[in-house]
């Protein structure tokens, strides 16, 4: 018996901490989803397999020369349900496979959507790594450090990205807005950043896409990072007044938390915008019904 228990317990241990690969699920409709840490021998097979196909042969690596050594590892996190992870995860793969990359030194995790669930491993192994778009395409070191990273899409070409964040030259992913917010939230405190408000928007007025930080705050709203969400709803609503959806997004957020009056608010300043926007109409008769 002496012996068996540290077999039973070493036993147990490999049990508990082993974490399946490959795992998928199927929807009512049959759609299949691949989710937490997969393989490429998955991801090349059906239903799978018929996108990943046809954007690996289409996709012609340039000519530039790459140097991957410094990337000892590099971790995809990717989305099956995703139009752009479908475009140019099998690009970035084809590009690794010409330049000889061992890609035993890389992970694929699939992530989840629906809004309970949006963006997030079944491991969770996204929290603290700041994901709000996906692909997100990150090079480590040799000691596990962040060297940096491709979101979504390249800014110039896959190669050329890869290139600038690998030499260390300054890079600016295509979603600055939202990556300077997770920078300035590591370095301020919230209340730091309400009394910055006018300063962020001057900063980012500039910015065209009213979905870069509506998505942002749906992050960090599914992974309970309310007050952060509700900062970065309001900024959104600042930034793009005249934007209906902002409106409905934030009038929903204040919905979900028991503030009705704000939700209201927002709600009227959407339908200012967009008289006629069903979504804000029928948001607002039930909030008022619940009011009531």
């Amino acid at each position: 018996m002496k012996i068996l228990i540290p077999f039973l317990l070493l036993t147990s241990s490999i049990i508990t901490f082993s974490q399946p690969i490959n795992r998928s699920f199927e929807s009512a409709n049959g759609k299949i989803t691949l989710l937490g840490e997969v393989n490429l021998t998955r991801l090349k097979a059906a239903p799978f397999d018929a996108w990943y196909t046809e954007n690996y042969e289409d996709y012609q690596v340039s000519d530039t020369e790459l140097n991957l050594t410094k990337a000892d590892s590099i971790t995809i996190f990717m989305g099956t349900w995703c139009g752009d992870s479908r475009r140019e995860v099998p690009r970035f793969l084809k590009i690794l496979e010409s330049a000889d990359y061992d890609l035993k030194k890389l992970k694929i995790l699939c992530l989840n959507t629906g809004f309970q669930n949006y963006k997030q491993a079944p491991e969770r192994e996204e929290r603290g790594i700041n994901i709000h778009r996906v692909p997100t395409f990150i090079f480590h070191s040799d000691n596990g450090e962040e060297i940096g990273r491709i979101v979504e899409e390249p800014v110039v070409s896959l190669e050329d990205d890869i290139n600038t964040v690998l030499t260390g030259k300054t890079y600016h992913t295509a979603y600055p807005v939202a990556n300077k917010l997770i920078q300035y939230f590591e370095e301020y405190s919230l209340k730091e950043l309400r009394k910055m408000k006018s300063k962020l928007l001057d900063q980012f007025e500039s910015g065209e896409n009213i979905y870069e930080l509506n998505t942002y705050g749906y992050v960090l709203w599914t992974s309970f990072q309310i007050p952060k969400a509700q900062f970065v709803f309001e900024l959104n609503a600042e930034l793009f007044p005249e934007e209906a959806t902002v409106h409905q997004t934030l009038a929903r957020f204040m919905d979900s938390l028991g503030k009705k009056k704000e939700a209201l608010i927002s709600v009227k300043k959407g339908l200012q915008v967009e008289p006629k926007n069903a979504n804000l109409l029928e948001l607002g008769a039930q909030i008022r019904e619940e009011v009531d």
